[in-house]
Order: structure tokens, then sequence, then C-alpha cells
């Protein structure tokens, strides 16, 4: 069971607020959920626009694509996957970032 994040539900205009105020509404979902930051460097610099790929690792160390996100302009991403696309025999999950444009090397 996970929880992730929907909306803000302001109670009181936006303009008549002195500080920013509001309900975070959640969604729960019945799902695995990734979430993260792409970085590079020494620095650790976010990478927008990076593909993330979660596999799915089952026997004879054979991957199999679950899901892919886009990271956003600040390197995060955040990702879901139903339980029940998971392949019997699982053995592990991995999650995978690439950035960059092959063709301008």
């Amino acid at each position: 069971m996970a929880w992730v994040p929907g909306f803000v539900e302001f109670s009181v205009d936006l303009k008549k607020q002195n500080y920013f105020e509001g309900n975070i509404q959640i969604t729960r979902v019945n799902e695995v959920v990734f979430h993260g930051v792409v970085t590079e460097g020494d620095e650790n610099k976010p990478v927008a626009g990076a593909l993330v790929k979660v596999f799915a690792c089952i026997d004879n160390n054979q991957e199999l694509p679950l899901s892919h996100s886009i990271s956003g302009h600040d390197g995060h991403y955040l990702l879901y996957i139903n339980k029940d696309s998971l392949p019997d025999g699982t053995t592990a999950i991995i999650v995978r970032a690439s950035a960059g444009n092959p063709d301008s090397e």
C-alpha cells in the first residue's frame, strides 16, 4: 500500500493569503511507488529530462521492463507499478536512468 500526492486544496483565495497555506490531498494506491532524483557530477546537479526505467529481474538475470518516466526540471521522478504486473520469480527491482543526446557524441 502506498500514498501518492494529488493536489493542493486552498480554503482561502491565494491573493488573500499572507503566506502559503493549503491541504495536500493524497491518493491511496495498491501499487509499488518509486520516487527519486536524477543527479550528475560531484556537485549532484539535478538532471532534467532523464529517462528513468524500472525492470524486474527474474531467473538467469533476465530483465523485464515494467515502467518508465521522465525526470522533471528539478531531476525528480515519480512512477508506480501495479503489483499484479510483477512476474512470478522476481528476485529484484532495478531502476536505471539515462540522459543526454547520444547523437551529439
